[in-house]
């Protein structure tokens, strides 16, 4: 936007001072959206999602780390997906850039409740990995409740998705003694399963889920200097980007009075 000479002669100072004031707020509004957009927001359980994470539909993908983007369960949790397979977010550890989540499979409340089979839990190499010193289970589908009686009734931790009473699903420590016995008992698989601890039985563990640690930018910084952090997917830039009351910045806030 240019004014000619003569348009310039035309308007008086004060004229022409309130002209430039009005372009820069109008300037100032455009390089502020971002640092507006990307407040934190939620699906209804409490928890504030902010960078490296945005929900869709809800946060603009600038808001968020490529690969860290979440939906919404009709409960309330965040949900992240990992290899086409959902997880439900319990709780995002932000100063150590950890999260606990679980399969949602997994979530039924007692014995008679039934399950149907899962995939093995599978993070990919970059973005997510599973934290250290958690513990391994086999979970075995279709197996003989008749035949668990003499080998390993207690590990039994729901029924299997058809509803037959006769065929249970069972969870063991990878290092369980009987486990060898109890695969000769279940025709119908086994899938992997992590979880942080064994309080409280296999099944509680089983819903209570596991650690996981994320790899990004950190936002300390950026957030200690007043700015929301985000990452700018445009092709030309594609980096972390700190958003910023007056603009965006590379890295954090500059207070230049």
């Amino acid at each position: 936007f240019r004014l000619s000479p003569h348009q310039k002669s035309q308007m008086n100072p004060k004229q022409l001072l309130l002209l430039f004031f009005s372009l820069f707020l109008t300037i100032t509004f455009s390089l502020n959206e971002r640092f507006e957009a990307c407040d934190a927001k939620t699906c209804g359980n409490g928890q504030n999602i902010s960078y490296p994470f945005y929900i869709q539909g809800k946060q603009k993908p600038f808001c968020g780390q490529p690969g860290f983007e979440l939906t919404c369960s009709h409960k309330g949790f965040p949900i992240l997906t990992l290899m086409y397979t959902p997880y439900t977010i319990h709780q995002i550890f932000y100063d150590n850039q950890s999260l606990r989540v679980s399969n949602p499979v997994f979530s039924q409340p007692n014995l008679s409740s039934c399950i149907a089979p899962t995939q093995n839990l599978t993070v990919g190499r970059y973005r997510f990995r599973v934290a250290p010193n958690q513990r391994e289970l086999f979970v075995l589908y279709g197996c003989d409740s008749a035949a668990l009686q003499k080998t390993v009734p207690e590990r039994r931790i729901w029924c299997s998705a058809a509803g037959n009473e006769t065929t249970s699903v069972v969870g063991l420590d990878k290092g369980d003694r009987d486990l060898v016995s109890a695969r000769e008992s279940c025709k119908g698989g086994a899938v992997n399963a992590t979880v942080d601890d064994l309080k409280g039985g296999v099944r509680e563990a089983l819903q209570r889920g596991f650690l996981l640690l994320w790899n990004a930018t950190s936002c300390s910084e950026c957030k200690s200097s007043g700015g929301r952090c985000g990452f700018d997917i445009d092709p030309r830039v594609y980096a972390f980007r700190c958003y910023c009351p007056d603009r965006p910045h590379a890295v954090k806030c500059t207070n230049t009075g």
